[in-house]
């Protein structure tokens, strides 16, 4: 008895699709208004839930440089205790806030002092605070 064996190979590259939607435990939708586009504003992160506790956003040199960070309450009342940010150069620095947002206050800044290329953001939020927010 002979077993013939045919091999076959098979080659392929997997396609990646990357979907860099955040996905909502939860299930429910929400109809957050998204903020107006306005000129010289990049979005950097649309609407977060600030019950995350900490949201990592990459940004990357092929985003540009950057002067100032600005927070926008998107939904409830989001409080916003720190933001730190990783340069591209390995230094990083931690920017104080302690602001809760609202629909009716004015957007939170964060000024960089001087434009430079950003690897990251991290936002950091008291996670018991009911709202969302979007980084620009």
């Amino acid at each position: 008895m002979f077993l013939v064996g045919a091999g076959s190979s098979l080659s392929a590259s997997p396609v990646r699709e990357e979907n860099t939607e955040r996905v909502s435990y939860n299930g429910r939708r929400t109809s957050a208004v998204k903020p107006k586009a306005e000129p010289g504003w990049i979005e950097l992160a649309s609407a977060t839930p600030a019950s995350h506790g900490r949201e990592f956003v990459m940004v990357g040199a092929d985003v540009g440089a950057f002067t100032q960070l600005r927070l926008t309450a998107v939904s409830g009342r989001p409080s916003i205790r720190a933001v730190r940010v990783d340069y591209l150069d390995g230094n990083r620095r931690t920017f104080e806030v302690e602001k809760v947002l609202s629909a009716t206050s004015r957007p939170v800044y964060v000024d960089l002092r001087g434009a430079r290329e950003l690897r990251q953001v991290i936002v950091m939020t008291d996670r018991d605070s009911r709202g969302s927010y979007h980084l620009s």
